[in-house]
C-alpha cells in the first residue's frame, strides 16, 4: 500500500490507521528519523503476504533534513568511509539536503581496472553475452562516478573503444558524472558521431545544467511514460527522449507487488517534469534499469 504523508502525521499515527507497526514501516522505507516525516512524501506501507525490499534508495538517494552519513550507511549497508569516498563529501558531519548521495557498491578502487574491464568484454564482433550489459556496463556507469576526476582519462579513452557499446556506455557514465572543464572541451566534437552522438548531446546538456546548479535535473535516454500511481495499468501520459525530470523519490517498488513486463517486481522513481511540474511514477525496465542520465 502507499501512503502520502498528511501535515501532522507522526509514523505512530499512520501505522495505527494502516494496522502496521512503526517498526514494519521504517523496515520498508529508508527513514532515518522516525520522529520527522515531510508532507507529501510516498511511505510504502507493508502488507501481510507482500515481500518489498526497501523503497527510498538506490542507485542514489535525496539527502533528507536531519539525516545523518551514519544513519543512511546502516539504511542502505554501504560503509560510511565509502560513502564518503564515493560521494567525495569533504565534511562528513555536513551533507546538505536535497543533494542526490550516490549509493552504490564499488567492485574496485581502481578505475584503470574497471577501464580494463569494459575493454575486454565484447567478442571480436563486438557481442555482449547474456547479463554482462547490465552487470558490466549499466551498473558500471555509476560506479565511474565514484572515482570522480580519476574517471575522465579512461572515459576518454574507452571512447575510442572499437565497439559502440563500450563507447555507447562511457558516454552515459560521462552524463552520469556531470563533470565540467575539460570533459565538455573534449567530447563537443562528438556530437555528430552517428553511433553515440546522441549520447554525448545529453552529457553535455547534464554537464551545463550541472554548471547552473540543477545537477538533480536528469535527461531521458528512451521515450517512456509518466503514471499516476506505481502500477502499470494507471493513467499514463508519454515522456518522449530529452525531457527533463527531477526525481523526487529513488527506487519504488509496487506496493501490491507487481511483476514487471520482463520478469521480477516491477520498481518505480517517483519524479517531477522540469517544464511542467507534473509528479507521477516512471518505470523501471528489467533489472531495475532507469532510462535517464
Amino acid at each position: 500500500m502507499l501512503y502520502y504523508v498528511q501535515r501532522g502525521d507522526t509514523l505512530a499515527g499512520i501505522a495505527a490507521r494502516m494496522g502496521t507497526t512503526v517498526g514494519a514501516i521504517l523496515n520498508a522505507n529508508v527513514i532515518c528519523n522516525p520522529n520527522l516525516i515531510f508532507a507529501g512524501h510516498a511511505l510504502i506501507i507493508p502488507q501481510q503476504g507482500v515481500d518489498l525490499p526497501k523503497a527510498g534508495a538506490g542507485p542514489y538517494y535525496i539527502i533528507q533534513p536531519g539525516d545523518t552519513l551514519y544513519c543512511l550507511s546502516r539504511q542502505v549497508g554501504i560503509p560510511i568511509q565509502t560513502l564518503i569516498e564515493i560521494n567525495q563529501i569533504k565534511n562528513p558531519n555536513l551533507i546538505q539536503p536535497g543533494t542526490e548521495l550516490l549509493v552504490i557498491t564499488p567492485t574496485t578502487n581502481d578505475p584503470e581496472q574497471l577501464k580494463l574491464s569494459w575493454e575486454r568484454i565484447p567478442d571480436e564482433d563486438c557481442e555482449v553475452f547474456g547479463f554482462t550489459e547490465y552487470g558490466v556496463y549499466y551498473l558500471g556507469s555509476f560506479e565511474w562516478a565514484a572515482f570522480g576526476t580519476r574517471s575522465v582519462r579512461p572515459l576518454f579513452e574507452l571512447l575510442g573503444h572499437r565497439c559502440e557499446i563500450v563507447r555507447m556506455y562511457a558516454a552515459i557514465s560521462l552524463g552520469r558524472m556531470a563533470l565540467d572543464g575539460v570533459v565538455k572541451a573534449g567530447i563537443e566534437s562528438l556530437q555528430a558521431d552517428p553511433e553515440i552522438g546522441d549520447y554525448i548531446k545529453i552529457a553535455l546538456r547534464r554537464i551545463t545544467l550541472a554548471e547552473q546548479g540543477r545537477k538533480r535535473v536528469h535527461i531521458m535516454m528512451t521515450d517512456n511514460v509518466l503514471l499516476t500511481a506505481p502500477q502499470l495499468g494507471s493513467t499514463s501520459t508519454p515522456i518522449p527522449k530529452d525531457s527533463e525530470i527531477i526525481v523526487l523519490r529513488w527506487f519504488m517498488p509496487s506496493p501490491t507487488g507487481e511483476e514487471g513486463p520482463v520478469g521480477g517486481l516491477q520498481i518505480y522513481d517517483r519524479v517531477q517534469l522540469a517544464a511542467s511540474g507534473q509528479i507521477g511514477y516512471m518505470p523501471r525496465l528489467g533489472n531495475n534499469q532507469i532510462t535517464f542520465i
